[in-house]
């Protein structure tokens, strides 16, 4: 693999990963060389010492972009043998783990057991309410024009095998953050819009993907590159796009009468078909750095969830746009069948994914914004004083 320093020894339990980042945080705090590359150092120095809480705030206000593992002189095999992008991964899957709910959802759901159980039962039964509705033949039937998916399935079987799976997820999540951010301490006092509107912008930007303006040591350990950081946004802008079509058409047919199926020059094509092909570009590359990145600074099981993410992604935008050009030919009722089982399982399954990390990234940054703003101000009290 990339890279010829070696990972240290594998942390379990939530007392034995918070005993080692502490010891290779305290470190950090004593050299500071890191202080500039992102968000996690000036974090750890406001802290004189790390409780648990602390610990997965550092974590997961970590993006991995890897620039303080390159940069360290302590990484193995020198005795004290740093490597903090992997303690804090580490950290990471077990906070992924411990804020699940409910948590026998959890341990049924979790990684491709979600997939594997929940796939099969979607499909039957959509397949099943398909053949009902439209007859076996209308599965298959060539359509004169562009098809509407309301031929295939009724509107609210429609409504339900989207809206049900993603009603659940934001639940689930929103729970699990919630019990996060009371863990971290709950609220602390601060200007709490600049703070949300800072946090906001730092994710709009994957500022903190830049590993020190260098760009993130990814794939290799000891090579920087801005390529992650781009196709990540890729990714999240193109599904931030496809919500828009999926948004614009529900304006279109509910508010002003005008139901599926829509010209290519519409608004929901337009939208859907740009975010589809940035999802695709972005996960199918990142899937591709994947496979090739060093293994030395993350962990297997985090390994494990990135695939997971990316492939369910992946094969919703793919899917997608399979939809929109198969309409007009008798693999549309087929195609659509297969977008929506991927879409309930993207949404039934993100929760007990690496999609969580987006809740808990972005309150680690609000929360970190509200510390620093406190500690200006604590200053600014002092050379008044």
């Amino acid at each position: 693999m990339p890279g010829d320093k070696a990972a240290g020894p594998a942390a379990t339990s939530l007392e034995s990963l918070v005993r080692e980042a502490d010891r290779q945080l305290s470190i950090c705090n004593a050299c500071r060389y890191c202080e500039g590359y992102c968000a996690v150092f000036p974090a750890l120095e406001r802290r004189s010492f790390l409780s648990a809480a602390d610990v997965s705030q550092l974590a997961n206000l970590c993006h991995d972009c890897r620039a303080c593992f390159d940069a360290c002189m302590y990484t193995p095999p020198h005795e004290f043998g740093l490597n903090v992008p992997r303690i804090l991964a580490e950290v990471r899957v077990e906070n992924y783990d411990r804020y699940l709910w409910p948590h026998w959802a959890g341990r049924l759901l979790r990684g491709w057991r979600g997939v594997a159980l929940g796939v099969p039962l979607i499909t039957v039964v959509l397949a099943l309410i398909a053949m009902a509705n439209a007859g076996p033949a209308g599965l298959i039937a060539g359509p004169h024009g562009p098809a509407s998916p309301y031929a295939i399935l009724p509107y609210p079987v429609l409504l339900a095998v989207v809206a049900v799976p993603f009603i659940f997820a934001c639940t689930v999540m929103t729970v699990g953050a919630l019990r996060y951010w009371a863990d971290a301490g709950g609220a602390p006092s601060g200007l709490w819009p600049g703070a949300v509107a800072r946090a906001l912008a730092y994710s709009a930007t994957l500022r903190y993907l830049s590993g020190g303006r260098g760009g993130c040591f990814y794939p290799r350990d000891d090579q920087p590159s801005g390529t992650r950081r781009y196709l990540h946004a890729l990714v999240a802008y193109g599904f931030g796009l496809c919500v828009a079509s999926t948004v614009s058409a529900a304006a279109a047919q509910d508010l002003l009468g005008s139901p599926p199926p829509y010209p290519l020059l519409s608004v929901p094509v337009m939208t859907g078909t740009v975010g589809g092909a940035a999802m695709v570009t972005g996960c199918s590359a990142l899937l591709w750095m994947k496979a090739g990145s060093s293994r030395v600074t993350s962990t297997e099981t985090m390994i494990a969830k990135d695939y997971a993410l990316l492939v369910s992604l992946d094969l919703l935008a793919l899917s997608g746009l399979g939809v929109l050009l198969a309409r007009t030919t008798p693999a549309f009722g087929l195609l659509l069948l297969l977008h929506l089982v991927s879409i309930a399982a993207a949404f039934i399954s993100a929760p007990y994914s690496k999609f969580v990390h987006v809740s808990y990234r972005f309150l680690a940054l609000v929360r970190d914004n509200l510390e620093a703003g406190m500690r200006v101000r604590r200053g600014d009290r002092a050379a008044r004083s």
